[in-house]
């Protein structure tokens, strides 16, 4: 049995957007497929290292707004995949105004919620 580490519920929800390293010129594009309360897992197309700092300009895909957030690279995996996005990361989120985290919250919380709507069946939606 693997122990579970994570803190906070974790949502399924595609998100694209760029990044930039603080401090450092490396920048590029994310998306991201994770996200939780306490931070999220990005896939981009740069290496970055453990402990750095990233700050990340992000849009919601039903809107044009973008909302902002920064945090410490908690673990880096170089992937296989053959797309851009050559390595996964997580980030703890250590910067987000309070009103945008609270909007990615229930961005997340309302596209779980819709999925989990539309694989209930009839009986299910008795109970």
């Amino acid at each position: 049995m693997v122990d579970e580490r994570r803190k906070h519920m974790r949502f399924n929800t595609d998100i694209s957007g760029e990044f930039q390293v603080r401090n450092s010129d490396i920048q590029g594009v994310l998306s991201t497929d994770n996200f939780s309360r306490g931070g999220f897992k990005a896939t981009i197309n740069k290496k970055v290292d453990l402990g750095q700092i990233i700050e990340c300009e992000m849009i919601f895909p039903e809107t044009i707004m973008p909302f902002f957030s920064a945090g410490k690279v908690v673990w880096v995996k170089e992937n296989n995949a053959s797309t851009q996005h050559k390595y996964d990361i997580g980030i703890h989120l250590d910067q987000i105004d309070p009103v945008e985290k609270q909007c990615l919250i229930d961005h997340c919380y309302k596209k779980w919620n819709d999925s989990r709507q539309d694989n209930k069946t009839e009986f299910e939606l008795d109970l």
